[in-house]
């Protein structure tokens, strides 16, 4: 029987003696890949948006044409990769290769930019075709610029989710996930107040001294910014090796779910199609891809309709970049506290309260935000008298809190409760599983609204105009996310009472 613990130390550190040295050397390896992503995501959307004839237009764009066929073609090298090497192997092979790649970007592909993108291209197509087709026209002549945000985009996919989460998964039983899990999400949010303080300091300096043209500036920071994600990236890969050789042969239940995958499957490769095919023979994993896939769908919704009224609310870019500032301090302060009351709340309420968390908050705060966008005309007189504002600032505050909680749950909760419901699978249903699951559910999503953005705002002519549409597939995405956390409660509940169960026995024995 697990040692218990007392209310404050269940509530800072659930961690027994044996497993500090683990737990604390996972959080350096989580913090120091999150740091990278968190630098990397700011220098790939400065790029999009300040590239010659380039904009905000260019995104949905990208997500449709650009990160679907990269997460797909990434997961299916994943795949590929795991069947020819092992664990620690495919992640020397990413994270080096992803650190050549923003070397070489930064160093050679950068500075000659305007000699490999498609410029004359450009001008000729923005002469032929109607203005709705900028955003296409500058993702394709754009291509360089592209191609790195596609690629600093996989680092989350590949690197993040699937190689971070399925070593921690195969290293980790569950009884100590459900104490592990929630500190290993504080490190990621904490983790990117570090880079950005850092990356701060460098465009900073640089902008401070003399010796730097303004037109090298933002050159020499891309190479600095790049330098220091190479660092880091390098020191993660030294932890992962001290983690491999000093952590994981103590581990009794630390298994390569590659390995077990192959020895059940009689040597047969892992490919996607299988990893597909093997997730719609499983009622279980097709709800956990209903459950990715109805909160990327569901965010990236909501996200274009909340900025669309911010853009309409603010037009000074500096009052809207204070606000967007306002709104990722409280992602970062919710879902540290989220990280931290994780643990006490997966043991103590159980895992069906943790993960149906964030779509009721979504839920509740998409009700507010639809009423004031729809009835805008009707609740004037009631927001002016009970809170003395427009419906138009209301949709605003109110698009404002459902990002701010909608991303700060992503970030603590409910993240960690899909790691959890994956830990409930054999090793070989969790491989494939998540291989299919995490490397295509959060392309999928984003694409998908996107694309069908691109739809709407083509056929109908504006996002305001999308609006009672976009309306009615959210509600149908809420239906199927909900129902699909209730079937997978009663399942992991299931599931998790037998690995207990078989875990007690050879005690008992």
């Amino acid at each position: 029987m697990e040692k218990q613990f007392g209310f404050w130390r269940s509530l800072a550190w659930p961690i027994h003696r044996s497993e500090v040295k683990k737990v604390l050397s996972m959080l350096l390896l989580m913090g120091l890949l999150c740091i990278c992503y968190s630098i990397l995501r700011n220098i790939k959307d400065t790029i999009i948006l300040t590239a010659k004839a380039s904009g905000a237009e260019v995104i949905p764009f990208i997500k449709v044409w650009g990160i679907l066929p990269g997460a797909i073609a990434a997961t299916w090298f994943y795949a590929k990769l795991r069947s020819r090497f092992n664990r620690e192997q495919v992640f020397y092979i990413l994270v080096g290769g992803f650190v050549t790649y923003f070397l070489l970007f930064a160093f050679i592909i950068f500075p000659n930019s305007e000699a490999l993108n498609f410029g004359n291209l450009a001008t000729r197509l923005h002469e032929t075709l109607p203005v709705g087709f900028f955003g296409l026209i500058a993702m394709i002549c754009n291509w360089t610029f592209t191609t790195f945000y596609v690629i600093s985009e996989l680092w989350s996919v590949l690197v993040l989710t699937v190689l971070f989460w399925g070593f921690a998964n195969d290293i980790t039983p569950l009884s100590q996930a459900k104490r592990c899990y929630g500190l290993l999400n504080i490190g990621s949010n904490i983790a990117p107040i570090l880079g950005g303080f850092l990356a701060l300091f460098i465009i900073n300096d640089l902008i401070a001294s003399s010796e730097v043209m303004n037109t090298d500036q933002w050159h020499h920071s891309l190479i600095k910014l790049t330098l220091l994600i190479s660092f880091f990236a390098c020191l993660a890969m030294g932890v992962f090796y001290w983690i491999n050789r000093n952590i994981v042969p103590n581990e009794p239940h630390a298994v390569d779910s590659h390995a077990e995958s192959v020895k059940k499957s009689n040597k047969k490769r892992l490919s996607l199609r299988d990893c597909i095919r093997h997730i719609t023979k499983s009622k279980y994993l097709t709800c956990l891809a209903l459950i990715v896939l109805g909160y990327n769908i569901a965010v990236n919704f909501t996200d274009v309709l909340w900025k669309e009224q911010l853009r309409k609310h603010f037009t000074d870019p500096n009052a809207m970049l204070a606000h967007m500032n306002q709104v990722t301090i409280g992602i970062g302060c919710i879902a540290t506290v989220g990280g931290i009351l994780f643990s006490i709340l997966i043991r103590r309420l159980g895992w069906t309260f943790v993960a149906i968390i964030t779509p009721i908050v979504m839920v509740v705060m998409a009700i507010g935000f639809f009423s004031f966008l729809f009835f805008e005309s009707r609740l004037t007189g009631i927001a002016m008298a009970l809170f003395g504002t427009t419906p138009l600032i209301m949709t605003v505050y109110l698009g404002s809190v459902q990002n701010c909680l909608s991303k700060a749950g992503k970030y603590s909760v409910f993240d960690a409760s899909k790691e959890l419901a994956f830990l409930a699978l054999d090793s070989e249903s969790r491989l494939r599983g998540k291989a299919a699951i995490d490397g295509l559910g959060s392309g999928v999503g984003k694409s998908g609204a996107s694309l069908t953005y691109q739809a709407m705002i083509l056929g109908m002519g504006s996002i305001s105009l999308s609006a009672p549409y976009i309306g009615g597939i959210l509600v149908a995405v809420f239906c199927a996310w909900i129902y699909s956390v209730t079937f997978v409660s009663k399942e992991f509940k299931a599931k998790s009472e037998e690995q207990e169960e078989a875990a007690a026995v050879p005690s008992e024995a």
